[in-house]
């Protein structure tokens, strides 16, 4: 199961709302593991819900039960997920992008990339097509002051580059340091 526990609740919840709307109240275990079944290869082209992968198909799959079972605030949910997680993402990156330049908040950087961009000075105001470049945008900006201001070079050299939400960086004297987690010790690379 690829699902996590609270995915698998989530789930579980909604479709017992769109079992009650769809079906009647003497349908058959057949039948409603056949409507189950269906609406999961509809959504995302797999039969199982142990074969849902955790993010769009999720989405889409809890989008599918949501509109079966008329539930107006899960539809609403699910269907901007994909934005939620990468203003998710825009929040951590410009968090990190901060943390690098030593400013307590990344958005006076963020901000002078969107206007290099032609962007909104507010991510609140890009268009929805444009987010995920946008994340992509300050993405690379994260990695190029790394590269350029710090000299890291990769993972390879116990300097990774890729981008992990939960990671934070602090100086360790005149070194950037980083750390994956908060129950992860500040790793400091000269």
């Amino acid at each position: 199961m690829m699902l996590s526990r609270e995915q698998q609740a989530m789930f579980w919840s909604i479709w017992a709302k769109a079992e009650a709307e769809v079906l009647p109240v003497r349908a058959t275990r057949f039948e409603r593991e056949t409507l189950r079944h269906n609406t999961i290869k509809q959504a995302c082209g797999v039969t199982s819900l142990k074969l849902v992968n955790p993010t769009n198909d999720f989405d889409k799959v809890m989008m599918a039960a949501a509109t079966m079972a008329n539930d107006y605030d899960a539809m609403a949910h699910f269907c901007v997920a994909g934005e939620r997680r990468t203003c998710h993402m825009i929040g951590e990156c410009a968090r990190q992008i901060g943390e690098i330049a030593g400013e307590p908040k990344g958005w006076p950087y963020c901000q002078a990339l969107f206007a290099q961009a032609g962007l909104p000075a507010s991510w609140l105001d890009i268009p929805e097509s444009l987010l995920f470049s946008t994340f992509k945008m300050l993405d690379t900006h994260r990695r190029r002051m790394l590269r350029r201001d710090h000299g890291w070079s990769g993972a390879h050299k116990g300097q990774p580059l890729g981008f992990n939400p939960t990671r934070s960086y602090a100086r360790c004297g005149r070194v950037l340091g980083y750390r994956d987690g908060p129950e992860d010790r500040l790793a400091c690379i000269a």
